[in-house]
């Protein structure tokens, strides 16, 4: 039922963006861990979870406690502290970076990631240079000590996630 869920949601997305509808296909021999393909703009997508999903996915957790801790300041759950969070956004400046590094169609399967990724290359790099302008903005805000800005550059960098993930990832 899952898979048919994550189908069906890339084919409303691939067509609403113009692109071709994908159709399912039989897992090939190299492509052995991944669980199904699918066929988009003329290239095959693997739609299990291979190496290069898993390192992505990896790299986009390991910067999830920093994130999260962050939030639970900004929104008041927990004291504010300002070395902390001057120390956290920091760090989160140079971590939200590095899932990127991981970007590539990976034959073995993309896991969440929509073919829209790779099909819309330049829309997902707009996504990502925002989403790294949010990042650095959260960082300058906390180097300045003022709440609301800290609160206002927070929930910037949360939208850009939350506009990326709506173009670019298939939901749960």
């Amino acid at each position: 039922m899952h898979k048919y869920l994550v189908l069906l949601g890339t084919v409303l997305v691939l067509g609403a963006c113009g692109g071709e509808a994908p159709a399912p296909q039989a897992a090939s021999a190299p492509a052995a861990s991944a669980a199904a393909s699918m066929q988009a703009g003329g290239q095959t997508f693997a739609t299990g979870k291979g190496e290069l999903s898993k390192e992505r996915s990896a790299a986009f957790k390991s910067f999830m406690p920093t994130y999260s801790d962050m939030g639970k300041m900004a929104k008041g759950d927990d004291a504010f502290d300002e070395a902390k969070f001057k120390k956290l956004a920091a760090s989160f400046a140079k971590e939200a970076r590095a899932p990127f590094d991981h970007f590539a169609n990976d034959p073995d399967g993309n896991g969440r990631s929509l073919p829209a990724v790779w099909l819309q290359a330049d829309a997902f790099a707009g996504e990502r240079d925002r989403f790294f302008q949010a990042v650095d903005a959260l960082n300058e805000a906390a180097q300045t000590s003022k709440l609301d800005d800290i609160k206002a550059a927070f929930g910037a960098v949360s939208a850009s996630c939350k506009s990326c993930h709506e173009a670019f990832r298939a939901p749960e």
